[in-house]
């Protein structure tokens, strides 16, 4: 750090302030300072790393492996809340100063892969890892640094190290575009309501919601629906106008797909050819081959059977729902028309189309289970769904949670937990729920700080729990729908496995863990929000304090096993069969991948049925191009079938649920061991064996 460094940049480089082992100074982090720091960091970084590398004494586990470890550590830090900033608070100079530094790390951890003189001293430590006198833990943190080091090309020629590094700075260039573009759509995108006739089907509450987005976007005669989930999706189910809902549906689903300065179609294009060529470097014959090398599946075939075996049974499903939505329907346009005296005698139904799903899903559900969406959400509010998340965590893992105030935050709207086990520090989850301008779409946790326990200390793990909520309007409560509810529980699982991690580095941390079990923990999180005591203690009425009445909770509980959940239904499966089958195909030829073509093409050869549509199409799809689930979409189905293989385990045990020796057994064998043992393992401690699937099968009564 120079003279010349800014206060801000200073501020960001330097050891966090604050309780828990400090917080993140986000008063400093402005985009000029977060461009400053990092760039400081990233060269520090390198000296560290040139020390090691250049040390004249023989290469030990101390001076090689633990210092490459801790060396990397504060640019670790930063860089975690620079991507927070970047996600959520995208405004200003943001934007263009993420696309300078996207390419920065990537660039660096790439030239210290490759680095020869390093990889020798690791490669001498590997060899002698059995013999040295280490632990299992040292021993697994060398063998996970070689095989990265392996796996990023160390051991290529110098020109195809130089070309790999070439196509990993572009990829994280074009990845931040990606995002970008997203975000930036996002901001003027809406679709507007002119009059009252507009609004029909939709409640007091939604019009509001609606009046305050056109008002902030400075129409105070018309409502808006903004282009973001929390708006669009209650419209396409509460909507009785038909025309309204294709548009809006249209506008979600066509997201960074228009030509234009914001289009995604060449950024995938290019992607996709990069991530193939990277591939043949590497020596795999395509992306997919590469990615699965270290998952728990294995092989691109072996993921693709397990989606292609569940799409067929829930394909079935599937046709069956749509007979049930279009006879609706059907009886909604023939009592319209015997009302206007031009009934058809043959019945003028409409066909179904994808913005109907949603609308006729919700007429099933209060027709066949008396089950109104709106009703069940006067039982969700905010606070109270907080409460039983950390509820439940208190009963299953002795965790507490005490709000801190005063500490640095990105936005007022934000809450901030210190967590504890009895007189331990554990760590802190921030709270990041609200939508804001320059904030992504979607939920997701985001590791700010790593759980680490090094010799003579502990890094207190910090973990931010993120959503888009439409901000509340004054005086008025958050109610959620059902859905949101079990998104927050979802993440709130992800925040647990991050928060309880007792790996002792980095990385052998939480996010470290194959791929395809990452979603695990998060998963089966989402089980403590249908429990019938959690629900009956903490889902009450938010003006009576009446607790949801069992009754409903019933008729709630068949509703959502007719539903099934997100990785047993066709909008998931299809777009994780694309992005296996892009994937697969990106193996490093000439060919360009026409990616819309090949996603319209696979779904026809699956019989995708026409009234269905997907959760993720390739143009938007965050997690195949920004997020790390390239190739990696299969994961929530493999992830759910452990997860409901894991809570037969709860089911089974005296308590159920709450049952202490499963959840110890849990936390001990799989929730807080990171990558400290092989993903496969982890589970068999657990289990006692490879994962069922059948459990998932069982869980809705489905048969191949």
């Amino acid at each position: 750090m120079s003279d010349a460094t800014s206060a801000d940049a200073r501020a960001l480089l330097g050891p966090w302030p604050g309780p828990c082992g400090g917080l993140p100074p986000y008063a400093h982090a402005t985009p000029a300072a977060l461009e400053e720091a990092l760039t400081v960091a990233i060269d520090d970084k390198r000296r560290a790393v040139r020390g090691i590398a250049d040390n004249p004494e023989p290469p030990t586990f101390d001076n090689t492996i633990a210092a490459l470890e801790h060396c990397g550590r504060p640019l670790r830090h930063l860089h975690a809340l620079y991507a927070a900033v970047r996600s959520t608070a995208s405004t200003g100079d943001m934007p263009t100063v993420a696309q300078r530094l996207a390419p920065l790390v990537p660039a660096l951890e790439l030239e210290i892969a490759h680095d020869p003189a390093l990889f020798a001293r690791i490669e001498a430590v590997f060899r002698q890892r059995q013999a040295g006198g280490l632990d299992a833990e040292q021993v697994r943190l060398v063998e996970v640094l070689h095989r990265r080091m392996v796996r990023a090309g160390a051991g290529l020629p110098p020109e195809a190290k130089a070309r790999l590094q070439a196509i990993d700075q572009r990829l994280a260039v074009l990845s931040s575009q990606f995002h970008q573009n997203l975000i930036a759509e996002q901001a003027v995108q809406v679709l507007w309501l002119q009059d009252e006739a507009d609004l029909a089907g939709l409640d007091d509450a939604q019009r509001r919601t609606a009046a305050d987005a056109a008002a902030a976007r400075g129409r105070a005669d018309a409502w808006a629906i903004p282009n973001q989930r929390p708006a669009v999706w209650p419209f396409l189910i509460h909507s009785t106008r038909r025309d309204l809902r294709e548009q809006a549906w249209r506008m979600w689903d066509a997201r960074g797909s228009h030509d234009g300065a914001h289009d995604n179609k060449p950024i995938v294009a290019e992607m996709l050819q990069l991530r193939g060529e990277r591939a043949r470097l590497l020596g795999h014959p395509s992306h997919a081959h590469a990615v699965l090398a270290d998952r728990m599946a294995r092989t691109p075939g072996t993921a693709m059977a397990a989606m292609r075996r569940v799409w067929d049974v829930v394909l079935v499903r599937t046709r069956e729902q749509i007979a049930e939505y279009q006879a609706i329907a059907d009886a909604d346009a023939d009592a319209e028309a015997e009302a206007e005296a031009e009934a058809d005698p043959g019945g003028a139904g409409i066909r179904l189309a994808p913005w109907d799903r949603l609308h006729y899903a919700e007429k099933l559900r209060r027709q066949r289970f008396d089950l109104d969406g709106e009703v069940v959400r006067q039982y969700l509010p905010l606070p109270r769904m907080r409460e039983a998340m950390f509820w439940a965590a208190g009963r299953v893992h002795g965790l507490s949670f005490t709000e801190l105030h005063g500490v640095p935050v990105l936005h007022p709207s934000i809450r901030v937990f210190e967590v504890r086990r009895g007189d331990e520090a554990v760590g802190v989850l921030y709270a990041d729920l609200f939508h804001r301008p320059g904030k992504a779409h979607g939920s997701h946790q985001h590791e700010m700080r790593a759980a680490e326990h090094p010799e003579g200390g502990r890094v207190l793990p910090i973990s931010n729990m993120v959503s888009g909520l439409p901000p509340p309007r004054a005086g008025e409560p958050v109610l959620l729908t059902w859905e949101v509810a079990n998104v927050l529980f979802h993440e709130f699982g992800h925040a647990l496995h991050m928060l309880l991690g007792r790996a002792r580095y980095a990385s052998l941390g939480s996010l470290q863990v194959a791929w395809d079990l990452v979603e695990l923990p998060s998963l089966l999180n989402e089980y403590w929000l249908r429990d019938h005591e959690l629900l009956a203690r903490f889902a009450r009425h938010h003006a009576t304090d009446e607790p949801m009445p069992p009754a409903l909770i019933e008729r709630l509980e068949a509703g959502l096993k007719h539903d099934r959940i997100f990785s047993v239904n066709l909008d998931y499966l299809g777009g994780a069969i694309v992005d296996m089958t892009l994937h697969e195909m990106a193996d490093g030829s000439v060919r360009a991948i026409d990616a819309l073509a090949v996603e319209r093409e696979t779904l026809a050869a699956l019989g995708m049925p026409a009234a269905w549509d997907l959760v993720l199409r390739v143009c938007n799809s965050f997690h195949s191009f920004v997020g790390g689930y390239d190739a990696g979409l299969y994961a929530y189905l493999w992830s759910d079938l452990m997860a409901a293989d894991a809570a037969e385990a709860f089911a089974q045990a005296p308590g159920g649920l709450y049952d202490a020796d499963m959840a110890r057994r849990w936390r001990d064998t799989l929730l807080t061991v990171g990558h400290t043992v092989p993903a496969e393992q982890a589970w068999r401690h657990f289990r006692g064996r490879d994962p069922d699937p059948d459990a998932l099968m069982r869980r809705f009564d489905l048969r191949a």
